[in-house]
């Protein structure tokens, strides 16, 4: 019981970075921008809780194996239901991405890469906000880094470290998976949110 709790924490703490306090990367006086923004927090961290019960659910049912797989499935499907809000986006992005739906856009990309820098020179915050014009139209444009921690190695570290039975699954689910390496303390990806504001 105690390898399948390690699991579920490890893909838990891998899809937020619970360990970071709050910090910010801008400031505005905008009520409608603040109003997007405090939407974006609320749904980003409302996606990270509803992927941590479910599997937590599914490691009690059948094991971490089945919340491996069981996420693989499913977790897709809960952040679709955030989306069917009209004007709003939200997904977990990646450069080195498991799932293909996960690949970032250019936006993304490029704040995953300078997420990358920032970490590497210590000056990394909790959460990036940009309003950008796309399409004609003004959106905020919200990402939070999710950072490797220990317990995220199971599934994301070196492949010499990743337990035989979540290999079998990976290599079963995504055979072209490019989400392995990572060490301790590595920016894994984010969370992204897109909101159109009003013109």
């Amino acid at each position: 019981m105690w390898k399948s709790t390690m699991v579920v924490v490890t893909i838990a703490l891998c899809l937020m970075n619970l360990a970071a306090p709050p910090s910010f990367a801008g400031q505005t006086k905008d009520p409608e921008i603040e109003q997007a923004l405090a939407e974006a927090r609320q749904v980003s961290d409302e996606l990270g809780a509803k992927v941590r019960s479910l599997l937590l659910q599914e490691i009690e049912k059948g094991g971490y194996a089945n919340a491996v797989r069981v996420c693989s499935e499913v977790a897709q499907e809960i952040t679709s239901r955030f989306n069917e809000h009209e004007g709003r986006l939200i997904r977990r992005v990646s450069l080195r991405y498991r799932n293909p739906r996960n690949v970032s856009d250019e936006f993304e990309r490029r704040k995953l890469e300078e997420f990358d820098r920032l970490n590497r020179e210590k000056k990394l915050a909790n959460e990036y906000f940009e309003v950008v014009k796309e399409e004609g139209n003004p959106h905020l444009r919200y990402m939070k880094p999710l950072i490797v921690q220990p317990v995220c190695i199971a599934c994301h570290g070196p492949k010499e470290n990743i337990p035989a039975e979540v290999k079998a699954i990976l290599a079963e689910k995504y055979p072209a998976d490019q989400a392995t390496g990572f060490l301790v303390g590595d920016v894994r990806g984010g969370i992204s949110v897109k909101i159109r504001l009003p013109r």
